[in-house]
């Protein structure tokens, strides 16, 4: 009998492959479950030594609570606003996620967003899938609308963590000028990189794109709302690769339709998923990519053994190296419901 027992939640295709050849080593057993509701997830960590979450997946008081003899819960992704940290703190349960893992897959994507919505290259294609190309005309270029050169334009990037801090070489790379806030992070360190630290206020004002990279907690909920889009240059784009939450739905669509912005593009929204009917999917300035930043082949790889490494490693008594432990997100769980996968 092995000496540990980990549960693998998520409806995905379990990478079997992947994971138990270190959970073996390490002599844990690998159990998979499919839990569809809370319930059913305390019932597949009631015995468990650690868990894998691959998901959207709660971890309330309530399960927690049920957990007999869980010393670890780790994350697959890397947000952590469905996990209630104060509980696991109180009850010993360690929390890890899979911070850095697919950070480039996310700074790309976000750089590929901000070319694609800036210089219109959904738009266009459409344009040319409905057959109206005919050569440079009038009619063309109004439908296209005006593009300006990225290069020698100011990226405001809203959280310089882990992402951040991917995406501001590659925006340089394109000759941008790149600016940050994030309360936590030492001056230092943007002074390296050659980033500017601003105020939200003066980031709002002076940036011609706005990339948010923020975790979601209650002082950052809805935190780009009617007053920030008001204060946006009217040809400034928003660009959200982090939360749906950290967004105010309704005022983006009313700054998208009057103009108070120029475009913005997603690859997470509030709600989520996003109904096909909602009015914003129905506006040309908008691209949205359904929270897929973090995809890719390698990311895939590497976030799945390191969720199965850093499990092992607190079982084994070592310290896991991407523990949820900072203070200012202990207790700030957001979303509690089960989100599924």
């Amino acid at each position: 009998m092995a000496k540990f027992r980990v549960v693998y939640c998520g409806s995905n295709d379990v990478p079997v492959d992947l994971i138990e050849p270190i959970l073996r080593d390490a002599d844990a057993e690998m159990v998979i479950a499919r839990p569809t509701n809370d319930e059913e997830l305390a019932e597949a960590g009631r015995d468990a030594d650690g868990m894998i979450f691959h998901g959207a997946l709660p971890l309330t008081r309530e399960i927690i609570s049920k957990l007999n003899r869980c010393k670890v819960v780790c994350r697959t992704g890397v947000g952590v606003d469905r996990l209630d940290l104060e509980a696991a703190r109180e009850h010993g349960v360690t929390v890890c996620n899979a911070a850095g893992c697919n950070s480039i897959e996310v700074s790309e994507q976000m750089i590929g967003l901000m070319i694609a919505i800036s210089r219109k290259l959904v738009r266009m294609n459409q344009y040319v899938r409905e057959g109206r190309w005919r050569r440079h005309t009038a009619e063309l270029h109004s439908y296209r609308g005006p593009v300006s050169r990225i290069a020698g334009q100011t990226l405001g990037i809203v959280g310089l963590g882990n992402v951040g801090r991917q995406v501001a070489p590659r925006a340089q790379g394109m000759k941008m000028n790149v600016q940050a806030v994030d309360p936590y992070v030492a001056p230092e360190i943007a002074e390296a990189m050659g980033v500017k630290l601003v105020s939200l206020d003066e980031l709002v004002r002076t940036s011609d794109v706005v990339s948010l990279h923020a975790p979601l907690v209650p002082a950052t909920r809805k935190m780009f709302g009617k007053p920030q889009f008001a204060a946006m240059k009217k040809t400034a784009y928003l660009l959200n690769c982090a939360r749906g939450g950290l967004v105010d739905t309704d005022a983006l669509y009313e700054a998208l339709t009057t103009n108070e912005i120029a475009g913005a593009a997603l690859d997470v929204t509030d709600p989520e998923p996003m109904p096909a009917d909602h009015p914003i999917l129905t506006l040309p300035n908008v691209i949205v990519t359904c929270h897929t930043a973090a995809n890719s082949n390698e990311s895939y790889v590497d976030c799945q053994t390191h969720a199965a490494r850093e499990v092992v490693r607190v079982l084994q008594g070592e310290p896991p190296t991407t523990e949820i432990n900072d203070p200012w997100l202990v207790g700030e769980a957001q979303d509690q419901g089960f989100g599924g996968v």
